[in-house]
């Protein structure tokens, strides 16, 4: 498995908003800006074939239209998104909101499909969907990528709950809210990720959704099993 950190920081700074891309066809999370901070990476969101959505904040699928678009008007116009019923309904509306004289044409040109099962496939992959705890979003979800005898996981934006603390006991690597100094009921911090990181030695968290003073307070820690990945780093996890 290839993961590319697309973004790693929060709304209110420099860094790209939180989003993995993971080999060449799969995206978990279509934040603001998604498509064009792909391009700047030497990617092509063309290549997406697999959207894995965590939960329906914007800073997390405002840029599913301008995806949408692209892919409608290419010949590889294939795309599953895996969700849940309720985002269904949100992305057709931001669409409509976005391009309300060709949305019916984008969906049109589209090969779509919307995937709400817990569990699935992708290739030789097989991944869990299971439910985190982002404060009043609900649902919101994380991800299990089994593959052989590695597991890697992204939380999407949670606190520290005991689904959290299930992944991080199974994965190798854990691609995981990191928002706060301090965590909250709707994000993790440095302190829930420190206890995570002493409890579960042979997991990597690789922080991020990330705000300033976070990242530079993380730099700080020297725990070998913690990293703070910048954007457009690539992790090979074999």
């Amino acid at each position: 498995m290839k993961v590319q950190v697309v973004g790693s920081g929060s709304m209110w700074n420099a860094y790209n908003s939180a989003s993995y891309k993971i080999d060449h066809n799969i995206l978990v999370d279509v934040p603001n800006g998604m498509c064009k901070n792909l391009f700047r990476q030497k990617l092509n969101p063309i290549e997406i074939e697999h959207v894995l959505l965590t939960h329906f904040h914007g800073d997390h699928y405002f840029d599913m239209p301008f995806f949408y678009l692209l892919k409608s008007k290419s010949e590889k116009n294939k795309v599953t998104v895996y969700c849940s019923k309720e985002g269904i309904r949100k992305i057709k509306k931001i669409t409509l909101l976005a391009f309300p004289n060709s949305c019916k044409d984008i969906f049109k040109e589209l090969d779509l499909k919307y995937q709400l099962q817990n569990s699935f496939q992708i290739a030789s992959y097989k991944i869990e969907k299971v439910l985190v705890d982002h404060g009043r979003m609900a649902p919101a979800y994380g991800y299990l990528f089994h593959q052989n005898n590695k597991v890697v996981g992204f939380t999407g934006d949670t606190s520290l709950c005991e689904t959290v603390e299930k992944m991080a006991s199974q994965c190798d690597y854990l691609f995981c809210d990191g928002m706060l100094l301090k965590g909250t009921k709707s994000h993790m911090g440095i302190d829930n990720i420190t206890y995570l990181c002493q409890k579960y030695p042979n997991c990597i968290f690789v922080v991020s959704h990330l705000e300033d003073e976070t990242r530079k307070a993380f730099k700080k820690l020297e725990y070998s099993n913690v990293v703070v990945p910048d954007d457009g780093q690539v992790f090979d996890i074999e």
